[in-house]
Parts: structure tokens; C-alpha cells; sequence
């Protein structure tokens, strides 16, 4: 392989060798390393993966091959192969009906203790039909809004 220390020119005979698997364990440990310092040395190398794509054999069974890899590897950060496989049971606190049941007794909770109540302070009008000639419901809580907004505007004034 073409390169046998860090300081050797990087070249695409040596990225070439190392894809096809060419040179010793110790020069292909060390275009690990360069591959993984070097982002020169990365391009060449995805540039020539590229280049050889076509006359590599084809991945016929991908699925497999990733559960050969898997296998191949014992530990991944500490996690065992065969947790990562396995289906994960999920918690109890996980489940969408738990968020459901807290949302909903703070809700309650909120509505008992007159939180709301507390946040809609001063007079309020109520949006009241009116005839085909006066403003529509959207105008009226448009109306309204603003007046509540306004309301809470001159309060934070003061």
C-alpha cells in the first residue's frame, strides 16, 4: 500500500489499495486513521468508492448482511447485540394514555382551583347574535379580542 506513515503523500493507488483490501492489518489501521483526520483524504476516498461502485458485487440480501455485521460485533457503547435487536417494550409513562390522563387531570385541577378564572379578569362582553345587518361572529370575537388584549395592555401600563 502506498501509505506507511501520516506523512506520506496521499495518493488514489493507495485509497484503491485499501478499498480492495490490499496491504497489511498495520497500513490499513492507518488509513483508518487518515480517513478519519483527513477530509482530503475522505473525499479521495468517497470519490473512489464511487469510481469502483460498479464492479462491486452486488448487496443481494442487505438484511442479512447488516444482521452478519451485527453479529459480528459484541458490544455497541456498552449495549449488548442482542438488546438492540430485540423489541423494546415500552414503559408505562411512554404510552400516549398517561399523557392523556395528566393533561387531563391538570386541566381539572386548573379548573378547581380558579386558575383560568384568575387570568380572565374585568368585564368581558359576550358574544350575542345579532341581526343579518351587524357584524358576523368572526367580527365579534375579533372585537372582543382586542378588547381583552387592550385590556391587558392599559393593566401592564399601569
Amino acid at each position: 500500500m502506498a501509505v506507511k506513515n501520516r506523512t506520506d503523500h496521499i495518493n488514489k493507488d493507495g485509497v484503491q489499495a485499501y478499498l480492495t483490501g490490499q496491504g497489511t492489518a498495520a497500513e490499513r489501521e492507518n488509513w483508518e486513521e487518515i480517513l478519519l483526520e483527513d477530509e482530503d483524504a475522505l473525499s479521495l476516498y468517497i470519490a473512489s468508492l464511487e469510481e469502483a461502485q460498479d464492479n462491486l458485487p452486488p448487496l443481494n440480501d442487505p438484511l442479512d448482511f447488516t444482521l452478519k455485521v451485527m453479529e459480528g460485533l459484541s458490544v455497541i457503547d456498552g449495549l449488548s447485540i442482542q438488546k438492540l435487536t430485540e423489541p423494546r417494550r415500552t414503559r408505562w409513562y411512554e404510552k400516549a394514555v398517561f399523557h392523556y390522563v395528566v393533561a387531563a387531570s391538570l386541566t381539572l385541577v386548573f379548573l378547581s382551583s380558579g386558575v383560568f378564572d384568575k387570568l380572565l379578569t374585568g368585564n368581558m362582553d359576550v358574544v350575542v347574535q345579532t341581526s343579518d345587518a351587524g357584524p358576523s361572529y368572526t367580527e365579534q370575537a375579533m372585537q372582543a379580542t382586542s378588547g381583552w388584549l387592550n385590556q391587558l395592555m392599559n393593566k401592564g401600563n399601569n
